[in-house]
């Protein structure tokens, strides 16, 4: 083994891990994180960019990598981890564009008069791809957005991508507009949600000003909508934005839309729009899953410079979610709680700062019973085929909160409820929706079985 470079060794472990791994693991925890620094009798010694990485490969890929370097080197090793990032090879420095020198690429800084453009278009500079964390829930959309960025206006267009809150649906858009603008810095792009678009075109009307509202959306390259879904029930932003939908698309430039849901599960929400946003691409971010939960709270704990544990991270992770806003809210009030007391990050801070003990139970059982509970009724009541009114309004309520406050999919609502069409549960979820809308008595009932369910 001794006769076998252990450079040449390591990168042909890397090459097998990247084919097994998913882009964004190997991304995150391989790739100019890692390199052998030795192997000698038996012993294979690896260094690894930093304490989380060293965790979180020994946890979950030694056995994968010993099994390769076995196998290479036609004998049975012994693997040690250690953390040596002044050892690891640096990545060749990257070539600027030498056509325009100007405009960075992902990872690069903006320059100064890119950052002010940045700020004009009402872009976050914090929302970029390189801060973008990839797992299998996001992983569709995020490379299709990437997609968009190298090859806009032809085969993704338009493109939507939907997901319930705080999954990352705007970081997403924010990013992909970041990127195109310094890609391309002549690009004419602009970003707004759709209650911008909304509040834009009333005061245009108002002031008699439609034609530099139509200018200001229709002459541009890209056009980015963020929470399309507010335009549902608003029929004059529909009509505008139909037609700036069609004078855009027709003309070939890039369309990008974000909601919280399908298109065709939109209610109030005119036909012949939904059949536009479904015409192109569709690209679902579900919640995140335990792992990429546990490499964001990574990402952000070395952005903000803290030091935490990786038990306190993983129980973080598996406390909080799935919204991804939840997750940077409790590391928020961690770190003011530490920088206030001065006390170190360990886990009776932790606990004592963020609310860990969750419910007995998943959503389902919890939602159930609730709902049950305030009807008194039993929850084998909501899930029987009984469609008598009595049942009917308690299961329609339970299936909105799964849907609205669990964020769980239409099909694993129908499953869960005895294995129903999933059309029954979305025509239940719309009907509660408009009863919710309405307020009254209904939405007063409503919000007190989610209260119960989610708060008590």
């Amino acid at each position: 083994m001794a006769t076998l470079d252990k450079n040449s060794l390591w990168e042909s472990v890397l090459a097998e891990l990247q084919i097994s791994l998913s882009g964004a693991n190997f991304q995150t925890w391989f790739k100019g994180k890692t390199q052998m620094l030795s192997a000698n009798n038996g012993t294979v010694e690896i260094g690894c960019a930093s304490a989380y990485n060293k965790v979180w490969i020994e946890e979950r890929y030694l056995g994968k990598i010993k099994e390769i370097i076995d196998r290479l080197t036609n004998s049975s090793n012994t693997l040690v981890f250690t953390i040596t990032p002044q050892n690891l090879l640096k990545p060749p420095a990257r070539k600027r564009n030498q056509e325009n020198p100007t405009v960075p690429l992902f990872e690069e800084a903006a320059s100064p008069s890119i950052k002010e453009a940045l700020e004009t278009a009402n872009l976050n500079q914090r929302y970029s791809f390189s801060n973008f964390i990839v797992g299998g829930s996001n992983q569709l959309a995020y490379a299709v957005a990437k997609a968009v960025v190298e090859e806009p206006f032809e085969q993704y267009n338009p493109l939507l991508i939907y997901g319930g809150v705080g999954v990352g649906k705007t970081h997403l858009l924010q990013a992909t507009a970041q990127a195109v603008f310094l890609r391309r810095a002549q690009t004419r792009l602009l970003y707004c949600s759709s209650e911008t678009f909304t509040n834009d075109m009333v005061e245009a009307i108002q002031k008699r000003q439609t034609f530099d509202f139509r200018a200001k959306y229709r002459n541009v390259d890209f056009l980015l909508v963020d929470d399309v879904q507010f335009i549902a029930g608003r029929e004059s932003t529909q009509e505008e934005f139909f037609h700036t939908f069609n004078d855009l698309y027709s003309r070939g430039k890039q369309i990008i839309l974000s909601c919280d849901r399908r298109p065709e599960e939109l209610a109030n929400l005119q036909e012949r729009i939904k059949n536009r946003f479904i015409g192109g691409m569709v690209a679902k971010i579900d919640p995140p899953d335990l792992e990429l939960r546990e490499a964001i709270l990574l990402a952000k704990i070395k952005n903000a410079r803290l030091e935490i544990d990786f038990p306190i991270i993983r129980c973080l992770a598996e406390s909080l979610g799935p919204s991804i806003r939840e997750l940077e809210g409790a590391l928020l009030r961690i770190a003011a709680v530490s920088n206030l007391t001065g006390k170190r990050i360990d886990l009776p801070l932790v606990k004592t700062t963020v609310e860990l003990e969750r419910k007995k139970g998943s959503p389902k059982t919890v939602v159930l019973e609730a709902a049950a509970s305030f009807f008194s009724l039993t929850p084998a009541d909501l899930k029987s085929q009984q469609r008598s009114k009595e049942y009917v309004l308690p299961r329609q309520i339970a299936m909105y909160l799964l849907r609205h406050e669990a964020r769980l999919a239409f099909k694993e609502i129908a499953d869960y409820f005895g294995g129903k069409d999933h059309t029954t549960v979305i025509y239940s979820v719309n009907k509660v929706e408009k009863l919710v809308e309405k307020g009254g008595e209904a939405a007063t009932i409503v919000e007190e079985i989610r209260r119960k369910a989610f708060t008590s």
